[in-house]
């Protein structure tokens, strides 16, 4: 679901940027713009469900909404630990806004700083980060549902083994000696591919990065701030056009492409939306507050 959707300051109801991702009852929530909290009542979403937090970069439009959040948080009686994701001096800025606001939280925050590679995992997703191209250190992040792994009993019996406990060893990828044998998990196991990859990059230029990062996926979210008519302003400020997200569309095979963070000059959106076609994606929309956009897992 779309909380917030604009560049840089609020326009046209649209909000500032933020993201909530749900995987069977739980959410994860990408970028913390200011007035999420309010959308996330008004969409009648429970913060008590949202597991991890992912901040892309360190521009206040991006991460202004989390002190409230956290305290919110607190107000609403959580106890819950949170997990956090983002650059070191984000962390930085939770611990002075809660001693500068006197706020003392009712639940833990484990925090991570984000690298390249995965950063996050638990039973529902994993979640990698990859640098993009912005005008400060910047990550987009890959959501994707966990491969379903099956045990496959006609490659159990070509190795005369037997199914025992150290099947669930080889579910979590790790290599065993069994009966003096090595095994390995694609010895003996089928495993499917993620069903479901969202990719969100953020603020960024037309990147190599999220090609790679987006091949293949679901839906990719990204950077529209500007038409290409402002193609050089475009990259003055480190941001894209919508023509250029739907080349990093096209290049990577996603199935949807959704155009986000946009310029508030821009109140009929569907010009963007052409733009995006024209630079080859076939599935495209401009990503508008509230819209839900259901994945079958």
């Amino acid at each position: 679901m779309y909380l917030g959707v604009s560049a840089a300051a609020p326009s046209h109801d649209r909000g500032l940027p933020s993201i909530l991702v749900e995987v069977d009852g739980v959410g994860y929530l990408f970028d913390v713009g200011e007035g999420t909290q309010a959308r996330l009542q008004e969409a009648r979403r429970s913060i008590h469900d949202i597991r991890a937090v992912f901040v892309t970069h360190m521009h206040g439009d991006h991460f202004f909404g989390l002190p409230g959040l956290l305290q919110f948080m607190t107000l609403s009686g959580r106890r819950k630990p949170l997990k956090i994701i983002g650059p070191k001096s984000l962390q930085d800025y939770i611990l002075c806004s809660e001693r500068v606001s006197g706020h003392a939280r009712s639940y833990d925050i484990d925090f991570r700083r984000v690298v390249e590679g995965v950063v996050y995992s638990d039973e529902n997703v994993v979640v990698e980060a990859f640098r993009v191209c912005h005008s400060t250190v910047a990550y987009g992040y890959k959501l994707y549902t966990r491969p379903r792994v099956h045990v496959d009993l006609e490659k159990l019996r070509r190795l005369g083994l037997k199914p025992g406990p150290y099947l669930s060893r080889l579910k979590r990828g790790e290599t065993v000696v069994v009966d003096g044998r090595v095994v390995k998990p694609e010895d003996v196991l089928d495993i499917e591919p993620p069903s479901v990859k969202i990719v969100y990059t953020g603020d960024t230029r037309p990147c190599i990065s999220t090609v790679n990062a987006a091949r293949g996926a679901t839906l990719l979210i990204h950077d529209a701030t500007f038409s290409a008519l402002h193609a050089e302003e475009a990259r003055e400020k480190m941001h894209s056009t919508a023509r250029e997200a739907g080349m990093v569309a096209r290049l990577s095979g996603v199935e949807c492409l959704a155009l986000f963070h946009i310029s508030a000059r821009y109140r009929d959106t569907s010009l963007l939306v052409e733009e995006a076609r024209w630079g080859g994606a076939r599935c495209v929309y401009v990503a508008e507050p509230l819209m839900l956009h259901a994945i079958e897992v």
